[in-house]
């Protein structure tokens, strides 16, 4: 299996970090609010597909941009940085913060979306299933919210924090404050998905603490066009934890591709 290149792309002044691994139709994935553990779980899918990871500014390898502040300067970041890479056509998927970042930008590009996949998104107040408030965990427990496997980060995060790894954690802390920090969600949201008219895949880890499995039906009534998929046992780190989480989003996307 091929690993991902990694390329570099000026997006209004701002060094975007775009990973790509495989060949064939697009399929666009937009991460959480964390980059610790990396992508590569994510590599099957380019046995199938033309998987296309961007960094958002403010994590992983690319640069910061102090002026996003809500949801949308990302998806304005992302169509200048589609139309630099001639990527016009494509297949979504979006993760936690990521998830609310693709539900949103699908709301706005219906046109350009051919499938969605929303997994444990974030975005949605829904009562009696609240979202785990991100900067109130402490440090050594972080893990632990994340995932129900803590074995996914040998290997990836150091057992024991180094000056730098916290460094890159307090970075992309930060990044995501500016989006998340006075609510995780938007109140506009339910709103306009109407629109997302689009075959859509819903998956959710059933251990996951920091989004609720729980939220999970608020969001199927909202979708027009929705399959909703459990992953058992998997925590918010589903595609870490479950090789079947990914598995799923192949059968979705290809189902959709002529052989």
């Amino acid at each position: 299996m091929a690993g991902f290149t990694q390329a570099h792309v000026d997006v209004n002044g701002i060094d975007t970090a775009v990973l790509t691994a495989g060949a064939g139709v697009t399929l666009v994935f937009f991460h959480g609010a964390g980059t610790a553990t990396g992508f590569d779980a994510l590599l099957p899918l380019a046995d199938r597909f033309r998987l296309v990871v961007p960094q958002h500014p403010g994590f992983g390898a690319s640069a910061d941009d102090p002026r996003v502040d809500g949801i949308h300067d990302y998806v304005l970041h992302y169509l200048d940085l589609f139309d630099a890479l001639g990527i016009d056509e494509f297949s979504l998927a979006g993760h936690s913060m990521g998830g609310w970042l693709a539900a949103w930008f699908a709301i706005e590009q219906t046109r350009r979306v051919r499938r969605l996949v929303l997994a444990a998104p974030a975005g949605l107040r829904v009562p009696g299933h609240p979202a785990q408030d991100l900067f109130t965990i402490p440090d050594e427990q972080m893990g632990e919210f994340l995932t129900a496997d803590l074995s996914v980060f040998a290997g990836k995060v150091p057992a024991t924090p180094t000056p730098d790894s916290l460094a890159a954690g307090y970075r992309e802390l930060t990044s995501a404050a500016r989006v998340m920090w006075e609510r995780p969600y938007d109140s506009r949201l339910p709103r306009w998905t109407h629109r997302l008219t689009m075959p859509t895949l819903l998956l959710w880890g059933t251990a996951d603490r920091i989004i609720p499995v729980g939220q999970a039906d608020a969001w199927a009534d909202l979708l027009p066009n929705c399959r909703s998929v459990p992953v058992p046992g998997a925590g918010h780190l589903l595609f870490d934890e479950a090789r079947a989480a990914v598995d799923e989003i192949a059968d979705f996307v290809g189902a959709d591709v002529a052989v």
